[in-house]
């Protein structure tokens, strides 16, 4: 008996369809919108942004080129991290061919029993950041006092002062009550490392909304007079966020 040709043709077609979308796919990529991201800590807010691409990209909505995070290069303040992002030229494209350039980092405050950075330093960061041609301007994504405050935000509204060591106590506290298993061994001295960032993503992801919502409310508590050396508590991290949740295939 011969072969009924209806199968054929419906066999081509979908033949003919798979190479159209991957063309269509392979176009899309193309149109997707790169960033790139240069952190002031070499582990916990770089693992944080890594976990959140990796998990755009495995729901398909971008690709592995479409955000690069610069290698750190030992800078820990924040003119050091534009710096670093400024030097990043890797396969014959520089920082400045991205359409989005973003630095995290901290004010964090100098501590009487040492570290924190300058007010200059972190004034000059954002004063050099901007550029007359607006391609050229990078984004900051500050934390006063510093980028755990991000992570405190998932779970309540702060609009009054906090340093960096209560924010930290505040933090682990919060993350032991909402998993206490997990977080058990948590403390100041490990909650930066990889392992625990990675963790720290995972339980925090479902409430990233709630974080936006309490970074904006808080912003926009300053007004236009916003000073972010002085307006402590004060992040821009959730606008970052809001990007990377935003790109996708056009």
């Amino acid at each position: 008996m011969g072969r009924r040709s209806g199968g054929d043709k419906i066999h081509n077609k979908n033949k003919e369809l798979r190479k159209s979308d991957f063309k269509r796919r392979v176009n899309d990529k193309k149109t997707v919108a790169d960033i790139i991201i240069a952190c002031e800590d070499s582990i916990s807010s770089p693992t944080y942004f890594r976990m959140m691409v990796q998990t755009l990209i495995d729901e398909k909505k971008i690709t592995q080129d479409s955000v690069v995070i610069v290698p750190h290069d030992g800078s820990t303040h924040p003119t050091g991290v534009l710096a670093n992002l400024k030097s990043y030229d890797v396969n014959n494209k520089s920082w400045k061919e991205f359409e989005h350039k973003w630095i995290v980092i901290d004010r964090d405050s100098k501590r009487v029993n040492g570290g924190g950075h300058e007010k200059e330093d972190f004034n000059n960061a954002l004063k050099n950041a901007k550029s007359s041609k607006s391609n050229l301007t990078v984004e900051v994504a500050y934390s006063n006092d510093s980028f755990e405050l991000w992570y405190l935000l998932h779970f309540d509204y702060r609009d009054t002062a906090i340093l960096r060591d209560d924010i930290l106590k505040q933090v682990i506290k919060k993350l032991k009550e909402q998993e206490p298993h997990k977080f058990s061994k948590l403390n100041k001295d490990n909650m930066k490392q990889e392992n625990y960032t990675k963790l720290i993503f995972d339980t925090l992801k479902p409430l990233q909304n709630v974080a936006v919502r309490n970074g904006k409310k808080l912003i926009e508590s300053y007004g236009k007079a916003h000073n972010p050396e002085n307006d402590n508590p004060s992040t821009k991290v959730h606008v970052l966020v809001e990007l990377l949740n935003s790109i996708k295939f056009k």
